[in-house]
């Protein structure tokens, strides 16, 4: 049974406080070892595109981004984000692995 729109709503509202936590305390992590972040900015969907259009658009340094570490199987069916922004960005780019993936 779907879920009720109202439902969705509070679920992604939910999901972007979440990710907005989980990059400010990341942000937070760098600063307190001696890092420096200019600029911290979260992209939702992912959409390969968008990311590369952003780092484009910020003429970024560096792009950082998540990976959820799927099987080579599913990544091959379904693409990798993550690899399509390495192949289509002018900037280095630093995946970092999820932890909840890790084995």
């Amino acid at each position: 049974m779907p879920m009720p729109f109202s439902a969705m709503e509070e679920e992604t509202a939910r999901m972007a406080r979440e990710a907005r936590r989980t990059l400010n305390d990341q942000v937070q992590r760098i600063e307190a070892v001696g890092g420096r972040v200019a600029e911290a900015h979260l992209q939702a969907g992912g959409a390969p595109e968008d990311i590369v259009a952003l780092a484009e658009d910020l003429r970024a340094g560096l792009v950082v981004m998540g990976s959820r570490g799927r099987g080579g199987i599913r990544r091959a069916l379904m693409g990798s984000v993550s690899n399509s922004v390495v192949c289509h960005t002018y900037c280095p780019v630093l995946i970092v692995r999820n932890e909840d993936t890790i084995a």
